[in-house]
């Protein structure tokens, strides 16, 4: 195989997104029997006409091949001198014309395909079916009037969607090759730009017209051609079988399948779980993930903030205690598109479907919907979407959809709409949580007794229709703004379009008569708009603005603009693993989701589910903070500021909360979307004080890495200040034997089993850190910009004084340790309580929250999540080797992993300390999270954090990275049976590519200036410009502990006053005969 450098290499990054194949010479043998009928043709026609010269095969190759056949007839006759009158297509086969001439040839052909058949290249059969199970789209461009004819004589008719032989093109007027015409006919017949195709030709004639329709790779097949002269004419590579593809391919480990995550069986009745997996988003518009055009879709558009308020009811209310509830709302949805043929509607239950396939791409940002419909009558109707929620243009989401009759011609009629919604009805309101009526599940979405959206006005001009709201409650204004485009393939086709508006919906029609392999074509434009301080005129007024610029540059230009930004992405933030494509196709579309969730959050918050779903309520927790920033930081660090920034902008909310709890400085909510606290239930929500360092020391990290000091002097300076004022305010200090210590009693840590305790590890180790971070911050501003610390002193009122507490008290902090067990208890009254028995507790009482009382839970020593040992990987410099072995051994049987955060800190822990196993199925199971549903809940939303936690534990985790101390420490753990990984890091202006295989770490500057340092296993390195690469060698991946944690271990153990550790939680079967036994009368 020859071929232009890089080529192939380009081809196997999923550039592209179909692949036109010419059909004589490259899926099948035709040429053959087309030279046969030429040669009888013309060895008649010169007999009777007294030609000088006999037709030979070299007349074939010269002037027939790649022509249309009576284009091809007029150069065979012109070379020999012979004149006749071209006549017309429906010429009785003869010799009287040239067109009579061509039509007896065909006569000819026809007889030979039907007395003999013919068979397809097994190559390129085994190719075309690669390209299709990779969801790539395929078409047949030929030159051939036989063209249906001879791919139904192959058995391949129905491979193909377009088929654009010579019928199709004269019917269309469209010049033959060497023209491009019949190519790019094809391509926007499939809906793609040449640049997203691959074109398959053997004749030169049909290379030349590729090259010149710009197509993104031209391959040339030489059967019978000289390879050189295919080259010559254009071809970006050339092949002599197309079975050569597969063979490279397999070689080199071409695995599209990768890139994109497809389901290919029909859609499951419950499709809530699947429309998360799918859905599309830029971190401030988002939307469920459905195969469209299937009927009416509400409740599904979501964007970044918009929510209602509501009264919280507490059945015994307190001072303090958040008094208003938030919840996300859904958006006007814009995904409805339903389809008519003959009247028949198009539905699901009703209609047959033969194909119903859903694909998201990771490199394209876009979700393809076919699904292949029969109708009563017997129509095959091929109905495909293509969605996009954009990145490069914020406000806007984008439908294109195809209608192709592939059978007979029909009358075809869309209706496209647009919704106005509410929020989602399959969650229960509080008075329904409280009746009883339906089970109450705190991870979903809580929505108000009323609806959301009060209409605020529609607008209908120019083509743009709009609907706008007001939200309940909050008082936020909602726009949602459209503009349709539609066209048919090949203009032969007149259609007409109408639009109605009312408050509810904008509705947009297209009625067409299409015949056969016509497609009809239509573009939906959406733009949405919030605020919190404009009102709905304005955000109509943005969302026509929008359009306006948008529409003009077309679909096309839009699709290819979210192509070139992934592109970058990826670039960053790709994490390349040497082993299964299957696991490599999972661990993308985690990291496709953290994209989805943040990029284009821009100064909002991002919420637990993103912009996939409403669960949690929308709300944003300290799950960003911990779980998605590291990402950022290291691979988009501006988003990283932008989310940052969103914590600043609730400095005001957070000083007024923390004054409400009698402290000084500021305190984070627990659960907010616009600033307010909104978590009802104080134990799991305010008392989590620990969000304040959590937020500190997300900004640490970010300015260490990136060397933003503008973010710090923009308000990071104040949040650091301000925390450390709170935990110096809500600390004590308490004289003993051992010495003066500070304590921070009445909190709860990340464990939510664990509520309300005093010296909780996790917060005091985190407390620590914000405090020494804030005395560090002040001295670092004072010695580098002393006159912006001095602004910033004077605006804060920060004394000398206040700084030397800060420092004291993180001196003393206290850290709980048992000498006895040997571990950091997880707070000062942890070990004195009853061990529960994870082990023994079924599945069907998990999640544990759902199945007890909290008072019961709260009594024993059970962990939803990881807690104090999510304290050894963020602090990992605290601790000694042997501390980190200790607590994990102790607290990972006691973790009933209920929590979709704890399993990336598990494994991140268990392989440093050497359980590498046990590390890898902690892995497993955050990676598939979502995808399959590990928690029951998938459908609410994407867990965002769990999606950020999947990086962490590949980069912290299997790469060994540790970075508390402002450095780059390295101990890789790679797992076993992968041959290595690779993955980039940003410093400062400078990127670094990692890539670590079993034996060694390869570190290579991409860009920048200056040097990057860091150490692997105390080995320093030094990259820079002069000396881009160094390679570390390793011997081993670290300690190797056989098995896992036991609960036995636990029992064995005696507290500090001797004591032992037991289990005596009553049995599950108990608690349930408990609960069916009748109630006790006590007599008096």
């Amino acid at each position: 195989m020859s071929e232009t450098p890089g080529t192939t290499a380009a081809y196997r990054r999923r550039d592209f997104k179909a692949v036109l194949f010419d059909l004589d010479g490259v899926l099948t043998p035709t040429a053959e029997v087309h030279r046969d009928a030429w040669a009888q043709l013309f060895k008649a026609f010169f007999a009777e006409a007294g030609a000088a010269r006999p037709y030979t095969q070299e007349d074939y190759f010269a002037l027939l091949d790649g022509r249309p056949r009576y284009e091809g007839v007029a150069a065979v006759l012109e070379d020999r001198g012979i004149t006749l009158p071209w006549g017309q297509g429906t010429d009785a086969p003869g010799s009287s014309t040239v067109c009579a001439l061509g039509n007896r040839k065909n006569e000819v052909f026809r007889a030979i395909l039907a007395e003999s058949g013919i068979a397809p290249y097994p190559g390129s059969v085994d190719y075309l079916r690669q390209v299709q199970a990779a969801g790539l789209e395929v078409a047949v461009v030929s030159s051939s009037r036989n063209a249906e004819d001879v791919l139904q004589a192959a058995g391949l008719r129905d491979e193909f969607s377009v088929v654009m032989g010579g019928q199709q093109a004269a019917a269309r007027g469209l010049a033959g090759k060497p023209s491009p015409d019949t190519f790019l006919a094809a391509a926007s017949d499939l809906g793609w730009s040449p640049s997203e195709c691959v074109v398959f030709e053997d004749a030169i004639s049909g290379v030349q017209a590729a090259a010149a329709g710009g197509f993104g790779l031209v391959v040339g097949v030489g059967r019978d051609q000289p390879l050189a002269a295919l080259t010559a004419a254009g071809a970006d590579l050339v092949i002599s079988d197309l079975g050569e593809m597969v063979t490279q391919e397999a070689r080199e480990g071409f695995d599209l399948d990768a890139w994109s995550y497809t389901r290919v069986h029909p859609r499951p009745v419950d499709p809530s779980v699947e429309q998360t997996i799918f859905s599309l988003g830029n971190g401030f518009l988002g939307m469920r993930g459905d195969s469209l055009g299937i009927g009416e879709c509400t409740e599904g558009m979501f964007i970044n903030g918009l929510h209602e308020t509501w009264t919280i009811r507490h059945a015994e209310s307190a001072f303090g205690l958040a008094e208003a509830g938030q919840t996300m709302v859904a958006a006007p949805d814009a995904r409805t598109v339903r389809v008519y043929i003959n009247d028949e509607a198009l539905e699901i239950g009703r209609t047959e479907i033969l194909k119903d396939e859903l694909r998201l791409d990771f490199k394209d940002g876009t979700l393809i919907s076919d699904t292949l419909w029969r109708t009563a009558e017997g129509h095959r109707v091929m109905v495909r979407t293509r969605s996009m929620v954009s990145f490069s243009e914020r406000h806007l989401a984008l439908f294109r959809t195809t209608v192709r009759l592939l059978d007979a011609p029909a009358h075809v009629f869309v209706q496209s709409a647009l919704i106005g919604s509410s929020n989602a009805p399959p969650v229960p309101t509080p008075a329904e949580a409280d009746a009883g009526e339906i089970p109450f599940d705190p991870r979903k979405s809580v929505r108000s007794d009323e609806e959301s959206l009060v209409p605020g006005g529609t607008l209908e001009q120019d083509g743009i229709a709009a609907l706008s709201y007001y939200v309940r409650g909050s008082n936020m204004s909602v726009s949602a703004a459209v503009s349709h485009v539609t066209r048919i393939a090949g203009m032969t086709t007149d259609f007409t379009e109408t639009a109605t508006v009312n408050d509810e919906r904008v509705e947009h029609t297209v009625s067409a008569y299409l015949e056969k392999d016509e497609a009809l074509h239509i573009d939906k434009f959406a733009s949405f708009h919030s605020s919190r301080r404009h009102d709905t005129s304005e955000m109509t007024s943005r969302g026509v603005r929008a359009l306006n610029h948008l529409v003009p540059r077309g679909a096309d230009e839009l699709f290819a603009a979210q192509r070139e930004f992934l592109t970058s992405f990826w670039n960053d933030s790709d994490v390349v693993v040497h082993a299964d494509p299957l696991l490599q196709r999972a661990i993308r579309w985690n990291i496709y989701a953290l994209a989805q969730a943040s990029a284009r959050s821009d100064g909002l918050g991002i919420s637990a589910k993103g912009v996939s779903g409403n669960g949690y309520s929308g709300h944003y927790f300290w799950d960003t903070e911990i779980y998605v920033l590291p990402f950022l930081t290291y691979t988009n660090p501006q988003w990283a500021r932008n989310a940052l920034r969103s914590r600043v902008s609730m400095i005001p909310a957070a000083r007024r909360r923390a004054a409400t709890l009698n402290e000084h400085g500021i305190l984070f909510p627990w659960r907010t979307i616009n600033g307010e606290e909104a978590s009802a239930y104080y134990p799991a929500g305010t008392a989590q004080y620990h969000i304040n360092a959590d937020v500190v020391y997300s900004l640490a990290r970010y300015v260490s890495m990136s060397g933003d000091t503008g973010l710090l002097l923009g308000g990071g300076a104040e949040i650091v200040v301000e925390t450390a004022r709170l935990w110096n305010s809500l600390g004590f200090w308490r004289r003993s034997r051992e010495g003066r210590s500070f304590h921070i009693h009445g909190v709860t840590g990340p464990d939510e089993y664990t509520a309300v305790v005093n010296d909780n590890t996790f917060t005091n180790v985190m407390a620590r850190f914000n405090l020494n971070y804030a005395v560090e911050t002040l001295g670092y501003l004072g010695r580098e910009f002393p006159e912006e610390y001095a602004r910033i002193v004077e605006e804060l009122s920060i004394g000398d004084r206040e700084i030397h507490d800060w420092a004291d008290a993180a001196a003393a902090m206290f850290i709980p340790f048992s000498e006895s067990v040997g571990i950091h208890p997880q707070d000062a009254g942890f070990l004195n309580r009853e061990v529960w028995d994870v082990p023994g507790t079924g599945a069907e009482h998990r999640p544990l929250l759902l199945h007890f009382h909290p008072l019961v839970i709260y009594r024993f020593q059970v962990l939803k999540q990881a807690d104090t040992v999510l304290a050894l990987w963020l602090r990992s410099s605290d601790f000694t080797a042997e501390q980190k072995r200790a607590d994990f051994d102790y607290y990972d049987p006691l973790t009933t992993g209920d929590s979709t955060l704890s399993a990336t800190v598990q494994a991140i822990l268990a392989a440093e300390v050497g359980y590498a196993d046990l590390a890898y199925d902690y892995f497993e199971h955050a990676l598939n999270v979502d995808l399959l549903n590990l928690h029951g809940n998938a459908a609410d939303g994407v867990h965002v954090a769990s999606t950020g936690g999947v990086w962490a534990a590949l980069v912290y985790g299997f790469a060994g990275l540790r970075d508390d101390t402002g450095e780059w420490l390295f101990d890789p753990r790679l797992p076993v049976g992968w041959e290595g990984m690779e993955f980039t890091l940003r410093h400062h202006e400078s990127s670094v590519h990692f890539q670590l295989s079993v034996d060694a770490l390869t570190a290579t500057l991409r860009d920048g200036e200056a040097e990057v340092g860091f150490t692997v296993r105390g080995e320093a390195c030094i990259i820079s410009p002069d000396a881009p690469v160094v390679t570390v060698a390793l011997d081993g991946q670290g300690p190797v502990v056989e098995g896992e944690p036991g609960i036995e271990a636990v029992f064995a153990l005696q507290r500090d006053d001797g004591s032992p550790l037991t289990s005596s939680i009553r049995k599950l079967t108990e608690k349930e005969e408990l609960a069916s036994e009748p109630p006790i009368t006590i007599i008096g």
